[in-house]
């Protein structure tokens, strides 16, 4: 079965899928750039199930 989320992004929003970090880092004429980072490299204390889909904001 495949979950559908929708979110409201900004540049500088980060999802947590997993251990998959995926970071919005442009937005341009409706076009995202994200970047990924796969692995244990970020340890997210707010986030202890692997399963759960985690909205985390960094200060601009």
């Amino acid at each position: 079965m495949v979950q559908v989320h929708d979110f409201d992004l900004i540049v500088g929003d980060i999802l947590r899928v997993g251990d998959t970090i995926i970071t919005v880092i442009d937005i341009d004429n409706g076009e995202v750039t994200f970047r990924i980072d796969e692995g244990e490299m970020h340890d997210d204390p707010r986030s202890n199930d692997p399963n759960e889909v985690a909205m985390t904001a960094i200060p601009r």
